[in-house]
């Protein structure tokens, strides 16, 4: 995802500021949606998160380097998962569902934010060639792009963490209202490793998170000239 800026022929300059953004928009993106596991957790009695300083907005408590080299590189990537302990929670199916359904809400509000955002800034551009706001607007160029990596790491994050295998937030939205030994979930977490291989190995070489994220941002944009 990164690197799209690097063949776009910008500047030092350009490409400092857009590094920036890049890892800022990551920053926010993982860290909130980690918190939001957290605090969801805190509400539904288990305090484990909350005791171990992870219920925090402070980067260096959630981000885990090689998930950020891998947003860097292939676009998706993850943070260091939150210690939660089911068996504190007052009621265990709504507390895990809450628990891990908080994280993808947090990327979805993100994501809708950020391409309002976006909206604007693209409409005051006038153009959707980073060469061109760098060189005419600079003073653009930053909220250009930091909106545009945070439309797009938040709907990566969403989609990535919705997939239904072991430890993704939508494994646990399953196992919230299943059977715990229905041979689906047990599969799912008996081949985590190997599924999960296949998953990042598909993102990176068939393209087909890509398109998703740019219909789902294409669309959020023609929605917005409408609105506005």
């Amino acid at each position: 995802m990164l690197f799209t800026i690097f063949s776009a022929g910008l500047g030092a300059g350009a490409v400092a500021l857009a590094i920036l953004g890049f890892l800022l928009a990551v920053m926010i993106a993982l860290v909130l949606h980690e918190w939001a596991h957290a605090f969801a957790a805190y509400k539904s009695g288990d305090p484990t998160a909350k005791m171990m300083g992870r219920m925090t907005i402070n980067p260096a408590k959630h981000v885990e380097p090689l998930g950020l080299l891998m947003f860097m590189t292939v676009g998706i990537g993850w943070a260091k998962p939150v210690p939660v302990n089911p068996f504190n929670y007052r009621n265990f199916r709504w507390g895990n569902f809450w628990v891990s359904v908080s994280g993808v809400i947090v990327n979805l509000i993100l994501g809708i934010v950020a391409s309002i955002c976006f909206f604007f800034v693209w409409r005051a551009t006038g153009t959707t060639s980073l060469t061109a706001i760098a060189s005419t607007n600079l003073g653009l160029f930053f909220p250009y792009v930091f909106f545009m990596y945070a439309m797009f790491i938040n709907f990566a994050l969403l989609i990535f963490n919705l997939l239904p295998i072991f430890p993704l937030d939508g494994y646990n939205m399953l196992v919230s209202f299943t059977k715990p030994n229905n041979r689906f979930m047990q599969f799912m977490r008996q081949y985590s490793q190997p599924l999960m291989i296949v998953v990042l190995l598909t993102l990176m070489f068939t393209g087909v998170v890509g398109m998703m994220l740019n219909g789902i941002v294409n669309g959020l944009i023609s929605f917005w000239g409408l609105m506005f």
